[in-house]
């Protein structure tokens, strides 16, 4: 019983790492299809994460927690839109 959990959960995790793969290569197809929309958005993202939260704290250390919150959040975001998108390639199975 063990052994077919153990294969079920790699296998689980083989499938999301395609999918997630699959999803980041059809963003950049996008992306490329577009370049000068996508670099306006690209910079307005990186200026967000570049910039301290105003819910943050007086102390440094709480400025870094909520800047490392914030990009946590930005990465699950992205991830899961990439899941979803590359997940569009894989459902026929």
């Amino acid at each position: 019983m063990p052994e077919d959990f153990k294969s079920d959960m790699l296998f689980g995790l083989l499938q999301t790492g395609i999918e997630i793969s699959l999803g980041a290569a059809q963003k950049t197809i996008e992306a490329a299809r577009n370049p000068q929309d996508n670099a306006v958005k690209l910079i307005s993202e990186m200026k967000t994460m570049l910039t301290v939260p105003e819910n943050s704290g007086p102390e440094i250390q709480d400025k870094a927690q909520a800047m490392a919150g914030m990009w946590l959040e930005k990465g699950m975001t992205l991830l899961v839109e990439l899941k979803t998108a590359g997940g569009k390639f894989t459902e026929g199975k």
